[in-house]
């Protein structure tokens, strides 16, 4: 059901959204965007390389028995980007209070090949220390001009089996994906 409702959200967003490739620019915007949010309950800060946000961390506020605000962490996103400044991976973490330190749990890897726009997610292996084979996939087919024209969702059980499609989406209306390139 889970893999369903990933595949659902995320092919309504391409199918909603003027945009196109992640881009370093889109990364910017997502948070310039979140972080002005009035009476937000998450803080947001960032580590960059000249404009490019490297790192973003997500804190929640919470306040102590006496009315005292204080933040605590709770996901850390690292960014990497191709020479073209599309976004090649994201990698996510969450903070783990009993070590105090951030816990590896997944990676998002982007690739654009000519007709086509790929999102692969791999789980980290905590016992090996290194993210297992994508399980889940969506593969954005475009058209000339970038801009989308179907949506496919995949998933695997098993970084070892083969992926199923779970579903397809085609767009007719001629939206773009997330942001212009």
């Amino acid at each position: 059901m889970k893999k369903l409702v990933f595949a659902t959200l995320m092919c309504v967003a391409a199918m909603s959204t003027k945009a196109q490739v992640l881009t370093s620019e889109t990364v910017n915007n997502v948070y310039e965007t979140v972080s002005n949010q009035p009476d937000s309950r998450f803080v947001y800060n960032v580590e960059r390389s000249g404009s490019d946000i490297t790192t973003m961390y997500v804190y929640k506020k919470a306040a102590d028995n006496k009315g005292i605000e204080t933040l605590k962490p709770q996901v850390k996103y690292q960014y990497t980007y191709a020479p073209d400044s599309t976004l090649s991976s994201r990698v996510a973490y969450r903070w783990n209070d009993s070590q105090a330190s951030w816990s590896c749990t997944g990676r998002l890897d982007y690739s654009l090949f000519p007709g086509r726009y790929i999102a692969e997610y791999s789980r980290y292996n905590l016992a090996a220390g290194t993210f297992d084979e994508p399980v889940d996939m969506m593969v954005y087919t475009l058209i000339p001009d970038s801009t989308i024209n179907l949506v496919s969702s995949y998933h695997r059980d098993r970084p070892t089996s083969r992926f199923l499609l779970i579903s397809q989406v085609e767009v007719n209306d001629q939206p773009t994906l997330f942001a212009a390139k």
